[in-house]
């Protein structure tokens, strides 16, 4: 079975601190665990005495997942369930060169949704 790394961001609240940012991206990253291999996405420290360091970006995971429409389905559930605990948030998936905000959509939109996100990962893997 083919896989695609997918990218998963969620916007911050103005009130959001770093520490608060962290532990929604944990609670984020345990929740994707169920579906595939999770990554924390590293961002370059600027910093020319830090030699190669990096840091966590926070607020920003990737998830391995396979092709199979359970996988889609099951990936775009995991993102609402975050939504829905975590009110006043948007979610941004990235899929190769296609992108996507999810903001609390209806049933008639999350069937569409997991129809774009399996097309989105079907394109990523040609």
């Amino acid at each position: 079975m083919s896989h695609v790394r997918v990218r998963i961001d969620f916007t911050p609240l103005a009130d959001d601190d770093e520490f608060v940012i962290g532990e929604l991206t944990d609670d984020l990253a345990d929740d994707l665990r169920e579906i595939g291999e999770v990554e924390r996405v590293e961002r370059p420290v600027v910093d020319p005495d830090a030699k190669g360091v990096a840091e966590l970006a926070v607020g920003v995971v990737t998830v391995l997942v396979g092709t199979d429409p359970g996988y889609v389905q099951a990936l775009v559930e995991v993102v609402l369930a975050f939504l829905r605990r975590h009110d006043g948030r948007r979610v941004h998936l990235r899929v190769g060169d296609i992108e996507l905000t999810i903001d609390r959509p209806t049933h008639g939109q999350t069937d569409e949704l997991i129809n774009t996100v399996r097309a989105a990962i079907e394109r990523a893997r040609l």
